[in-house]
């Protein structure tokens, strides 16, 4: 029985692993990269922004496992439009499939 309830512990302790903000305080943050993580930095970053009714505005992504990717929380989504742009994250993880194995006798 022991054996059993610290197999499901140690299930629910690896399948609640999410994104999250990694560090952050009322101007932004910044989110560990991932391809997962990238797909949902913008709802990430709104919704830490909405704790002090604050736009959200993703600045920086380093697509490289390590990095990170950084956002702002502006007062309003026109403040600073040219001097801190906006940066595009990608909507969802295209993997390269695999190609077929073909064998030749």
């Amino acid at each position: 029985m022991r054996v059993v309830l610290s197999a499901f512990a140690v299930l629910l302790w690896v399948t609640g692993a999410q994104a999250q903000i990694y560090h952050g305080n009322d101007t932004g943050g910044i989110i560990s990269w991932s391809c997962e993580n990238e797909a949902m930095a913008p709802q990430l970053a709104a919704e830490y922004c909405a704790r002090w009714d604050k736009y959200p505005r993703i600045t920086s992504v380093h697509r490289q496992y390590g990095d990170f990717i950084t956002f702002s929380c502006l007062w309003s989504p026109h403040i600073a439009r040219y001097a801190l742009p906006a940066v595009r994250t990608r909507s969802s993880c295209g993997y390269e499939r695999a190609r077929p194995v073909s064998v030749t006798k």
